[in-house]
């Protein structure tokens, strides 16, 4: 029997579809449970198809998931020469940039879209060069960013105009070329404010990038040229002209009125401040009120909160104020236990996960909603430390998911324990002349013991350190790595 068209006759959601037996044996039960009540209510004189429909109603309850995209976003991507260094060390070209972020790509690699900021010209042709504060990146890092997972990047920030206009529009020409989408700028100031659409499992979702700050710089004088979507805060734009906040909501209705689903990526707040600036929590409640689902902030290279919000069409929203670091060298010198927490705060990273999700709600419609929502904390690993001290000869500079190395540590520490089981005298493991003191443990395995405690101390403190300033609502566990044979 066709359920679907069965479904519709008898006043059940066209979405829900019965199949096999069990779902046939569900329903007759339903159908005859219906009808008992049915015979009943007539015999009492009521309105029995009034009564059966709302029976009917409860029988397959709505909304039905009819379909879902899934995202994993994170932070800013800065090359500083240690990071370069750390690739190199990885390997050659895209395989040593690829390197970088081999612990965390299985999480971008089982979304659908994997975001980051990408806070670099990447313009060999057009370079002036890097330093502090001027960044440039060899065209081996998109690559490397798509290889691991990464299917479109933000490239509005206050650093896209370091190697100039010409660096700005190179760098667009090397994202087409690798394959990246990118969001926040135009080929043309007519264009400008446009967003990115992108499609799959028959949801459409928007991307609408935008940056708040441009480092003293402005857009090209020839409106011809590509340009940045660039929305200064009043009185700090530098003398640039950007637009303004009716200008930014307008288009944000624009876009929203082109897809099912709409990111904002913007690039705003103070830099290493642990809460964004109160106009921003503003402007964020405004532009999902203007039809977006999800704001994803960055710039600060801390963690600030994340928030969810109903707007007052009844749609539940999310705010990531600031994803923090994806990729960078900043707090490289950090010792836990030795300096104030807030040193490390550059470290502390994290991915954020959501879904859109097409659902039907029968007689109210089709929507595409937010659903699924998730963090991954992570640490920014840097071994700055140990090379200084000798203890190390290559840089080790990227993203780990604390959730997944803590319980390695703690299997660690459990294996350790066990070798002092003495076997004739001696620690398992132990030479037959190695001294043992009264710990039951080698000195080498003392000094492991104390390596390891120390270091899932620290991730234990930053974990708590990254879940205190977002909160702990949405935390996950990380995705299982598959088993190797």
């Amino acid at each position: 029997m066709n359920w679907e068209m069965e479904g519709r006759q008898q006043g059940f959601s066209a979405g829900a579809k019965w199949t096999g037996r069990s779902g046939q044996l569900t329903r007759n039960r339903r159908w005859l449970a219906a009808g008992a009540t049915v015979l009943a209510i007539a015999a009492l004189g009521l309105w029995a198809g009034f009564h059966s429909r709302r029976n009917a109603a409860a029988v397959v309850p709505y909304p039905h998931e009819i379909a879902q995209l899934s995202f994993a976003v994170a932070g800013d991507v800065i090359p500083h020469e240690a990071v370069r260094a750390a690739a190199a060390a990885g390997g050659d070209g895209e395989q040593g940039w690829a390197a970088l972020f081999s612990d965390v790509a299985d999480v971008f690699h089982g979304a659908d879209f994997g975001f980051v900021n990408l806070e670099t010209p990447v313009a060999p042709i057009h370079s002036k060069g890097s330093k502090a504060f001027l960044f440039e990146a060899p065209v081996v890092l998109p690559e490397a960013l798509k290889a691991s997972g990464i299917k479109i990047v933000s490239f509005a920030n206050n650093h896209v105009m370091d190697q100039g206009w010409a660096g700005f529009a190179e760098t667009r020409d090397h994202l087409r070329e690798t394959g990246l989408l990118f969001s926040g700028t135009s080929d043309n100031a007519a264009q400008a404010w446009q967003p990115v659409i992108t499609e799959g499992n028959g949801i459409k979702v928007g991307w609408l990038g935008m940056t708040r700050w441009l480092n003293g710089n402005r857009n090209p004088d020839d409106a011809a040229q590509p340009h940045v979507n660039f929305f200064p805060y009043p009185g700090e734009s530098g003398g640039a002209p950007g637009a303004d906040e009716a200008t930014v909501l307008a288009a944000v209705k624009a876009a929203r009125a082109q897809c099912d689903f709409l990111v904002i990526s913007i690039h705003w707040g103070i830099e290493y401040s642990p809460a964004p600036r109160p106009e921003d929590v503003d402007i964020a409640h405004k532009m999902l009120e203007a039809g977006a689902s999800v704001v994803v902030g960055h710039h600060p290279h801390v963690l600030q909160p994340v928030e969810t919000y109903r707007t007052g069409d009844g749609r539940d929203t999310l705010i990531f104020y600031s994803l923090g670091n994806f990729l960078s060298n900043q707090s490289r010198t950090y010792v836990d236990g030795l300096m104030p927490d807030t040193n490390g705060d550059p470290r502390d990273e994290m991915i954020g996960l959501f879904s859109a999700v097409r659902k039907d709600y029968g007689p109210g419609g089709i929507r595409v909603e937010l659903g699924h929502v998730g963090i991954l904390p992570m640490w920014g690993e840097n071994n700055r430390n140990e090379l200084a001290a000798g203890r190390e000869k290559k840089t080790v500079i990227k993203p780990l998911l604390i959730d997944r190395e803590i319980p390695v540590l703690q299997k660690d520490l459990d294996e350790i324990e066990l070798s002092r089981i003495e076997v004739g005298g001696k620690p398992v493991g132990a030479a037959p002349n190695e001294p043992v003191d009264s710990s039951g443990l080698t000195a080498e395995k003392q000094k492991e013991f104390i390596e390891v405690t120390k270091r899932l101390k620290l991730l234990t403190d930053r974990r708590a350190q990254i879940l205190a300033r977002v909160g702990d609502d949405y935390v996950m566990a990380p995705p299982k790595l598959p088993v190797k044979p």
